[in-house]
């Protein structure tokens, strides 16, 4: 793994388990063993190497949402279900949005507005998993189920983060399935 993804992996890393005001770019330098200084080559601050961490995330969304194209709802659905699951790690980390939302209001404004997308890409995909998998009559409708889902979904890790238990999230996302089975 080159250096720059390293940094990269770290600051994602980091981000999720003690949000944006818990680590430094020292604390990075440490953990990937280079000099605080040589950071700078690759970004020119914290909010740089934040926006990047966002950036990533949107594109492995983007690529996780293009490979459930012409699946079953109830298919594409598992896999958003997934990433909260085993991607991020209930218990133990939160979204990248969350490990920014603490310091929402004082967010350098493209910063704010990358996190906004990553949830805007979330929020539209299961709005289309609503509308193909008939959890919604209307698109007004599929976008309250999209809405419903996503705080029901970040609510859960978040509560799973604060216990150190997989068992909020868990009971979110069942909580969901029970309501499509009816």
């Amino acid at each position: 793994m080159d250096t720059k993804t390293q940094i990269l992996s770290t600051a994602a890393d980091l981000l999720q388990r003690q949000s944006l005001n818990g680590f430094s770019l020292q604390d990075i330098a440490d953990r990937v063993g280079i000099r605080k200084a040589s950071l700078f080559h690759h970004y020119r601050n914290k909010d740089a190497l934040v926006a990047d961490v966002i950036d990533t995330s949107i594109q492995a969304l983007r690529r996780h949402i293009e490979a459930q194209q012409g699946q079953p709802a109830a298919r594409q659905l598992e896999a958003f279900f997934a990433i909260y699951l085993n991607s991020i790690g209930p218990g133990r980390r939160l979204c990248p949005v969350g490990g920014v939302l603490g310091d929402w209001d004082h967010l350098d404004q493209q910063l704010r507005q990358r996190a906004q997308r990553l949830l805007d890409l979330q929020h539209d995909w299961l709005t289309g998993i609503a509308l193909s998998g008939q959890c919604a009559e209307n698109s007004e409708q599929a976008e309250r189920w999209a809405e419903r889902v996503l705080m029901l979904v970040q609510g859960g890790l978040f509560l799973s983060r604060v216990k150190g238990s997989p068992l909020p999230i868990e009971q979110a996302i069942s909580e969901v399935r029970r309501e499509l089975k009816r």
